[in-house]
Parts: structure tokens; C-alpha cells; sequence
């Protein structure tokens, strides 16, 4: 199997992801992908587990969670572009810790990849939403 292979199908189950959040209100979809980006790096920490990773990254993946978890807070309470940010700072996770080193000793080689499609396609859909609802540009996301 190819790169392209993982990176596409990481699209197309974003864009499903998105129909599902977008189908009834930006409030909704908001809230569906801050849980999103809170899952995508709990999986990491699953991936940890399973793989039976040393407790120092067990601590990065956790850190993940919380680095990925504020980003969430923030962008689905204050600001949600956030939300693409944390999105779209996902990828450099998935690449610089999980593609190689220790990392990728507990992460299927084709994951990263898959998650640059997720991950990048979820936040073009994101800044899509900011557009078509008009409030690109800072608007708090209660004002939607």
C-alpha cells in the first residue's frame, strides 16, 4: 500500500465526519469536532498502551491529550478557528513522533498518513463553516 492510499481514505472519513457535524447547526458541528481532536489523540495514547510504550511516552501521548484537549476548549468556547489550528497542528504530530523512532514502534505505519488526510481535510471544513455561517475573522463562537 501507498501513502496515498491512507491519505485519501483519511479525507473521505472527514468529510463524512463533516456531513454528520454539519448537518444540524455550527453550534453542533463546533461541538463534534472539539471532540474529535480529543479522540484523535486519545488514540495515540490507546496505540501507546497496546503497544506497551515506556512510561516517558506514555507521558508525551498524554501530553498530547492535553495539548490537543485545550485547543479543543478554547476553540469551541472562545475562538473556533482554534479548532483548525488544533487541527491542522495535529498533523506535525502525527508526522514528527509517529512516522519513525520510538513513536512508530507502537503506531501502524500507515496511521500518520492517514490522519494527514483526516486531520487537514477536518480543518479546511472547519474554516469552510467559519465561512459560511459569515463569521470568519474572530467572532466568539457563541455569536454564530
Amino acid at each position: 500500500m501507498t501513502i496515498a492510499m491512507p491519505v485519501v481514505l483519511g479525507g473521505m472519513l472527514a468529510l463524512a465526519l463533516a456531513a454528520f457535524a454539519n448537518r444540524r447547526s455550527a453550534h453542533h458541528a463546533v461541538r463534534v469536532y472539539a471532540t474529535a481532536l480529543i479522540v484523535a489523540a486519545l488514540i495515540y495514547v490507546a496505540f501507546a498502551l497496546i503497544g506497551r510504550a515506556s512510561g516517558a511516552w506514555l507521558l508525551v501521548e498524554m501530553g498530547g491529550v492535553a495539548l490537543f484537549g485545550a485547543a479543543a476548549a478554547v476553540g469551541r468556547r472562545v475562538w473556533s478557528p482554534t479548532l483548525a489550528i488544533g487541527w491542522a497542528a495535529h498533523v506535525a504530530w502525527d508526522l514528527a513522533l509517529h512516522r519513525s523512532g520510538d513513536g512508530a514502534a507502537y503506531t501502524p505505519w500507515w496511521y500518520p498518513w492517514f490522519c494527514v488526510g483526516f486531520d487537514l481535510t477536518l480543518a479546511a471544513c472547519i474554516l469552510t463553516l467559519r465561512v459560511a455561517f459569515g463569521a470568519l475573522g474572530g467572532t466568539h463562537v457563541r455569536e454564530l
